[in-house]
């Protein structure tokens, strides 16, 4: 199921960019554009890693649903802004600027 999920969240992703930066992936070169795909597929993985390891290491012990819930929560929202703001670091790397920053 977790590979499902890392599959369909990447293709997803890839069709929102495709159609909002057309323009942008259009003035990239082939290494840049297979750059970009596989900057998104890593980033993709490692944040699944995390979230589902993470968040298994963090509530190993704890028996309270509610504290589950919000520990939970607290490890997808930093685990997405670290992967966002590495994401773009590499993309105006890779794309030399060209790539807007994602928001």
């Amino acid at each position: 199921m977790d590979v499902i999920f890392t599959v369909l969240s990447f293709v997803g992703v890839i069709i929102y960019f495709q159609i909002k930066d057309s323009k942008a992936l259009t003035n990239l070169n082939i290494m840049q554009r297979i750059g970009v795909l596989m900057s998104f597929l890593i980033t993709t993985i490692i944040i699944e890693c995390c979230i589902y390891y993470g968040t298994s290491f963090l509530t190993e012990h704890i028996q309270n649903g509610f504290l589950l819930w919000i520990i939970r929560v607290v490890v997808i929202i930093i685990t997405l802004w670290l992967a966002v703001f590495i994401l773009n670091y590499i993309l105006q790397k890779i794309t030399k600027g060209i790539f807007p920053k994602i928001t």
